[in-house]
């Protein structure tokens, strides 16, 4: 699942996409495990159920997320390593390619842009001592703007100070605030007032809660262009050089106890950045079972998962420095394969044709999805549904969360599925802090862009989330392939259902509100 700083709501991942940051969830105490069903005198379906194991989900969950794939990052060449194995899982399986001409991959081009390290610069002087921070270790940056920038700061000890607009001497200076609650909806009137003040460049004192594993994957993911160009240079510091730069400009209390604007006279900032771009083709891996009704095959359904993570980033207190993504998402990918290869087991297929989707960098903003979604390989026809699987082997052993249930008829019916099947084990429970707006955040939301009933199946976050923690060991096996076997219940009761899922009207409202996009504040 995609993680980001909370921006100001105009700067996007894509056109319709909020960014939003999830709090991370303690992981919840354990319950008795669920008998696996035996095989003996069940018919086709429950074998093809039963053979959804934990040990198959545990061997691709180690395969995908070993230190040898290097977190899968986006580009890289262990991600395309990570999609042949998942070719060849799929084509083990019995299941047909059904990507570009008739391959298992479907390729798109990827773009983002650096800072020339040789051109650019962020530091701060203060006497006669300089200090250059190192990008995507201790800041990030916002891309379009170039500077140069260079001046004695003003400084905001919150955004609170900066609501009623900034003082005279404020323009064409450097704005340092100080973001004691993160980037949350204050952001964007910190920009605001900046931009409406003169003042030549935003740098953003980070809270205690932004580590250096944060700003890593906010500068990753900004080089994607997720947040647009801007027309001045906003710079994300790492929080304890914010409290650095403050005490050697003989700032004693840098709490918002008494919100102000000072002038830092003492200290000289400079920007200065020049962008250059690249691109790289990267893949998505697509398989598909083709229909068995004449008249239903030619609609799909449409299962999804990133195998991508976020790579090689600042280590931790282990010394661990790669990202591995066990159940994020590792774990949902290790469900795709599973649950195509139950499909492909059946005696018949079923009524629709059913697409398997394992998608690349959902992590720089849901791209590989919105590619394929947009113009999807392998001729799915008219896709009715799409159901995805992200971070499904953690937290309370008996739930899984249905993520945008109360928005399309697929969440009734993944709740009665889930009750109907008491050896799964589990609850269909609802999204936990819908105010995150989680719907909004991980592949399936590609499909709702097009208008498409979908739903995301998680087990939740954790506190080992985008941490090199969310190691292989720590998954859940067994809840994860309970969680799959959900998933291909579902596929297949929709598959085989006379009507297609519908919008209901809280779906349709959404809908309406995604067809007009991102709207200007106030």
């Amino acid at each position: 699942m995609i993680q980001l700083p909370r921006l100001l709501p105009d700067l996007r991942l894509r056109t319709g996409l909020p960014v939003l940051l999830l709090a991370a969830l303690a992981a919840c105490s354990s319950t008795p495990e669920a008998p696996a069903p035996t095989t003996e005198a069940l018919s086709p379906l429950a074998v093809a159920e039963a053979s959804i194991t934990a040990e198959a989900m545990e061997r691709l969950i180690f395969d995908l997320a070993a230190d040898s794939m290097r977190g899968r990052d986006t580009p890289s060449p262990e991600l395309v390593d990570a999609a042949r194995y998942l070719a060849r899982e799929f084509e083990s399986s019995g299941l047909d390619p059904a990507g570009d001409d008739g391959d298992w991959f479907h390729w798109w081009t990827y773009r983002w842009q650096f800072p020339v390290p040789e051109e650019s610069h962020a530091r701060a002087r203060v006497g006669d001592e300089t200090t250059d921070w190192a990008y995507r270790d201790e800041f990030f940056v916002l891309p379009g703007a170039t500077g140069p920038v260079e001046g004695a700061p003003v400084w905001a000890s919150s955004p609170a100070a900066v609501a009623g607009g900034l003082p005279a001497e404020a323009r064409g200076r450097p704005l340092a605030v100080s973001l004691p609650d993160g980037l949350g909806e204050e952001f964007g009137m910190v920009v605001q007032a900046a931009m409406a003040g003169g003042a030549s460049a935003v740098l953003l004192l980070m809270d205690e809660d932004s580590g250096a594993d944060m700003i890593f994957q906010t500068a990753q993911a900004l080089e994607a262009g997720a947040a647009g160009e801007v027309p001045l240079p906003i710079v994300g510091l790492l929080h304890q050089r914010g409290l650095e730069l403050l005490a050697a400009a003989g700032v004693e209390d840098p709490t918002p106890a008494s919100p102000g604007v000072t002038s830092l006279d003492e200290v000289e900032l400079s920007f200065r950045f020049q962008w250059e771009a690249h691109e790289e083709d990267v893949p998505n891996v697509v398989a598909t079972l083709p229909g068995s009704d004449p008249e239903l095959a030619g609609e799909s359904v449409v299962l999804v998962a990133h195998f991508d993570h976020v790579g090689v980033g600042p280590a931790d207190a282990d010394g661990d420095s790669i990202y591995s993504g066990a159940d994020d998402n590792a774990s949902g990918t290790a469900g795709l394969v599973e649950v195509g290869r139950a499909l492909a087991s059946l005696p018949e297929a079923p009524a629709r044709s059913i697409h398997l989707v394992a998608v690349s960098g959902e992590e720089k903003g849901l791209l590989g999805s919105a590619e394929w979604a947009s113009s999807p390989t392998g001729d799915p026809g008219r896709i009715v549904a799409a159901i995805n699987m992200d971070m499904i082997s953690r937290n309370h052993p008996d739930t899984v969360h249905a993520v945008g249930e109360e928005y399309s008829s697929l969440g009734p019916l993944v709740k009665q599925l889930a009750e109907a099947h008491p050896e799964l084990g589990l609850v269909a429970a609802p999204d936990p802090e819908p105010e995150e707006q989680a719907f909004l955040r991980s592949d399936h939301y590609s499909f709702v862009e097009v208008g498409i009933p979908a739903l995301m199946l998680t087990t939740w976050l954790h506190d080992d989330y985008h941490l090199p923690s969310d190691r292989p060991e720590l998954a859940d096996p067994d809840k994860a392939a309970r969680v799959a076997r959900l998933a291909f219940l579902l596929a297949l009761e929709v598959a085989n259902a006379p009507d297609a899922p519908r919008w209901n009207a809280d779906g349709e409202a959404l809908l309406q509100m995604i067809q007009q996009g991102p709207q200007p504040p106030p």
